[in-house]
Formats: structure tokens, C-alpha cells, sequence
């Protein structure tokens, strides 16, 4: 029993000093359903097709709010991912940036991210990607080569769902562990005892 106790009180003390250290803050945030259009350099006016409800475009962004006015600016952004990507550590022949970020707690999210791969092919032809993400706009997808250029675009509607959470912060994470490692140690000792 001597142990339990040491052992929570370890962990108390732990989670006190996360909890003062911790004030980055994380948000999961998704957009689901759609409306898709194509257009190409041979046909630029964009055609669409139908809405699609099952799309979904999410992601992941870490702040501080260092200034503690309750709204996250772009230049309190630790992290910005989208599908996993980050648009704020780009290396190799892709480049990124979030140029526009703004999230109150309880309010609107606003965002502007952008990413290009600029790749040359073993024969020497030069391809470029470029991808811009909007809030209340969508996202696209434009393409260029030495054949031509496209671009795809996911426009949001009235029928788009936006959805947001926090992230649960470490020492949550800590806390849950500890409780279920000292059930643990609890029923081990319960079982030696029988």
C-alpha cells in the first residue's frame, strides 16, 4: 500500500508540472461533403459535378496563445496539418505556408494554407502541383506540365458539415495511464492476498 501511494503522489506531482508547462493547445477540426469541378487548360471553364456528402478534408493545428486575448493567430501556430501533412515543415522540392489563421474557443475557424511541388522528371520535364486550402471556399488542386495543365476544385456549400474538437493535452493522456496502472497494481495485490 506504501508503494500505491508513492506512486500517486509521483504522479500528481507529474502532472502538476505538465499541466504548468502546457499551454499549447490542439485542435482536430474536419470539413465533410463537397461540390466537385474539373477544368484544364483545353476546357478552362470549370465543369461540376455532383455534390459529394462522404468527401472529407480534415486536420490538425497546435497553438499558443501567447498574448492571451483568446483568439489563436497565425503567428501563435505551432502545427498546421492537413490529412496528416504539415504546411509549416516543408522539405525537398515541396514548399508550404499558412498565410491566414484565426480561431476563437467557440467561434469561427478561419484559414488559408497553401503547398507547391515543383518536380523534374528524368527527361527533363518540369511538373508543378500547386494546392490551396480556404475556409468557406474549399480546396483545389492544380496541375502543370509540359502536356498541358489542370485543376481540380471541391467547392463548400450549404450542405458542407464543419466539425472541430480539442485535443486531449498529455497530461490527460498521463492521468489515464496512471489510473489504469495503479488499478492494476491494485488488483495484482488483491490476487497475491487470495
Amino acid at each position: 500500500m506504501q508503494m500505491i501511494k508513492k506512486m500517486m503522489c509521483g504522479l500528481a506531482l507529474m502532472g502538476c508540472a505538465l499541466s504548468s508547462q502546457a499551454e499549447v493547445q490542439g485542435f482536430d477540426w474536419s470539413y465533410t461533403g463537397f461540390l466537385p469541378s474539373y477544368s484544364s487548360s483545353s476546357n478552362p471553364q470549370p465543369e461540376y459535378g455532383e455534390f459529394d456528402p462522404n468527401l472529407v478534408l480534415k486536420g490538425r493545428f497546435l497553438a499558443d496563445d501567447r498574448d492571451k486575448n483568446g483568439v489563436f493567430s497565425v503567428a501563435e501556430l505551432t502545427s498546421f496539418t492537413i490529412d496528416g501533412q504539415s504546411f509549416m515543415d516543408c522539405t525537398g522540392e515541396r514548399t508550404c505556408f499558412v498565410d491566414n489563421f484565426s480561431f476563437t474557443l467557440g467561434g469561427a475557424l478561419t484559414f488559408s494554407a497553401f503547398d507547391t511541388v515543383d518536380y523534374r522528371h528524368d527527361n527533363g520535364v518540369r511538373s508543378i502541383t500547386t494546392r490551396g486550402f480556404r475556409t468557406a471556399r474549399g480546396f483545389y488542386t492544380y496541375r502543370e506540365s509540359g502536356s498541358g495543365a489542370d485543376g481540380y476544385s471541391h467547392h463548400i456549400t450549404e450542405q458542407t458539415k464543419f466539425a472541430i474538437s480539442a485535443v486531449p493535452e498529455p497530461q490527460t493522456w498521463l492521468m489515464l495511464g496512471a489510473g489504469i496502472a495503479l488499478l492494476g497494481a491494485v488488483k495484482r495485490r488483491r490476487s497475491r492476498k487470495v
